[in-house]
């Protein structure tokens, strides 16, 4: 499991620090800020720092600012992120509000840790802590560092880690969570998914147009095992750094390919001959990866983008990815 993120690290900008904020009665982890008076001043008036269009419609905006650290006695400042999301009414605000509060009722070391929050008119904003590696598509795709195989595979088991937990303890489909944009990573690698919980009704209406989206299966409804197929695309875009269009392609073919194969009732990693995934693997590699090991994963994303009923439960994943790990 991968590491808590510490905030003691040195900042590099100039953010002006806020005062201590007033804590939530009803939620004594989460802080409560003002937007006018502390945020705009600790994000420098709102400078942007990514915007992300989300496929539910909404549209995350996201600043980096500096807050005083309450949990330390010296006085020092810590890293966090803020996300804004316009609300198109009051109500809207109040549903939100009753959905952040439920943040921070539990932490794990995968998932994102959220620090407060703040309302004001239709805007809402959304505290959380600064993971210094960014989102993984922009590691993956924006970025010339080659991350090696064992580097990636621990991304593959914290994204794991974090989706078997919220399966645990929310028995729902993280929706339209299990994004790349929404994979985050602190200075150690460690994935953290950034997970809100979502309006379920809302995107049942919006189901018709997402089905058949590259990180959902066709003709398939909101349940746990569509996270699985979405991870089952998401793990070739980890280990190839192939685009999208491509990356659906090698999905649809590694699952045809997986049909002919003989099914067993467990999840089996390696008894099975599986697409030849290696040849797809991130040619900046140079082959520096232990070849068992990369056939298992290409084994693993055919189980992943299988049609159910064959397609396996994140902790069956979860089981897999310890063992590739092992592998050297």
């Amino acid at each position: 499991m991968g590491n808590v993120l510490k905030p003691q690290d040195p900042l590099s900008f100039a953010y002006e620090p806020l005062l201590s904020p007033p804590v939530d009665a009803e939620n004594a982890s989460l802080r409560v800020f003002s937007c006018v008076k502390e945020l705009k001043k600790a994000t420098k008036n709102f400078e942007r720092e990514r915007v992300v269009d989300g496929e539910d419609g909404s549209v995350r905006t996201f600043y980096k600012a500096s807050i005083d650290d309450t949990s330390s006695r010296t006085k020092t400042r810590i890293s966090v992120s803020v996300m804004e999301c316009v609300q198109d009414s009051l109500d809207a605000i109040e549903a939100w509000k009753e959905e952040v509060k439920s943040l921070g009722e539990h932490s794990h070391p995968n998932i994102v840790n959220f620090l407060g929050y703040c309302c004001e008119d239709t805007k809402s904003l959304l505290v959380f802590e600064y993971l210094h590696k960014g989102t993984l598509d922009h590691h993956i795709y924006g970025k010339n560092e080659v991350l090696s195989w064992a580097t990636r595979v621990k991304i593959a088991n914290g994204i794991a880690q974090g989706v078997a937990f919220l399966h645990l303890i929310n028995n729902s489909s993280l929706y339209f969570e299990l994004r790349m944009h929404n994979i985050m990573l602190d200075e150690e690698h460690n994935a953290k998914l950034f997970y809100l919980a979502t309006n379920k009704k809302c995107l049942e209406n919006c189901l018709i147009l997402e089905r058949g989206h590259i990180y959902m299966p066709h003709g398939c409804d909101f349940k746990m095992d569509t996270d699985v197929f979405a991870f089952g695309v998401i793990l070739p875009e980890l280990f190839t750094c192939s685009k999208e269009g491509d990356l659906l392609a090698h999905s649809i073919a590694l699952r045809n390919g997986a049909k002919k194969l003989k099914r067993n009732k467990s999840l089996d990693v390696g008894g099975t001959r599986p697409f030849s995934f290696t040849k797809i693997i991130d040619p900046r590699l140079e082959g520096d990866y232990p070849v068992t090991a990369a056939v298992r994963m290409g084994t693993l994303i055919q189980k992943c983008t299988e049609d159910r009923p064959t397609r396996p439960s994140m902790h069956q994943v979860l089981d897999v990815l310890n063992h590739i790990a092992e592998i050297h």
